[in-house]
């Protein structure tokens, strides 16, 4: 990909900047309003990605032969987090969701690592119905990304992001067998502790709801 296609990607996002701060708003709200009216216990964050942000990752594409055509092949340019105590609860919101946004409008996308990240990402647009209110028209094509995981994988994949992917400046380059011990390690605390607690968190939480019900 050519200096002069990825600044003109970049000019344009430049110019829809304030489209995409307001398509995140908007989203946010209806999220928030569906989450809160279902009674879900959750954090959230959200941003729209920023410049240098675009620039790293257009040319990080590139290089493994990914090209964006059109700014509008680029789904995570506003984006919302959102982070459940449970895996349950993440499952009960999709579908929750789903009745919320027509489907056809939502695209769902796993992102499982073997030993790792663990969410369900949501590539969002608004429908037709909302399209056709005056508040809404000025959204059509744009999409937001939605990714939903729990507390515990959150929390370690934050972890893992900032140890090996933000090292700092002032950090030279570690050994990479050093690298490779340690994410071994970490790892292995995913599986043995982690995964393990969200297991006990889903048994609990499902005890105490049959003591309730009772």
């Amino acid at each position: 990909m050519d200096d002069v296609h990825i600044n003109h990607l970049i000019d344009e996002y430049k110019d829809k900047l304030q489209i995409y701060h307001d398509l995140c708003d908007t989203m946010l709200h209806l999220l928030i309003y569906l989450l809160e009216n279902k009674g879900y216990k959750y954090q959230m964050s959200h941003r729209i990605k920023s410049i240098e942000s675009l620039k790293n990752k257009i040319m990080r594409k590139a290089d493994k032969g990914i090209e964006y055509s059109n700014l509008s092949d680029i789904n995570d340019l506003a984006g919302i987090r959102i982070i459940f105590y449970l895996e349950s609860d993440k499952k009960h919101f999709i579908r929750d969701l789903y009745k919320e946004l027509t489907p056809h409008n939502l695209r769902l996308v796993e992102r499982n690592k073997e030993k790792g990240y663990r969410a369900t990402h949501i590539i969002a647009e608004f429908g037709e119905k909302r399209l056709i209110l005056a508040e809404y028209r000025r959204y059509v094509g744009l999409k937001c990304e939605i990714q939903l995981t729990s507390a515990l994988y959150h929390a370690w994949s934050e972890i893992e992001h900032d140890i090996f992917y933000k090292p700092g400046k002032n950090v030279k380059e570690l050994d990479q067998e050093i690298i490779m011990t340690l994410k071994k390690e970490l790892e292995e605390t995913l599986t043995n502790y982690i995964e393990k607690a969200c297991e006990q968190f889903e048994h609990v939480a499902a005890c105490i709801r049959n003591i309730r019900s009772q």
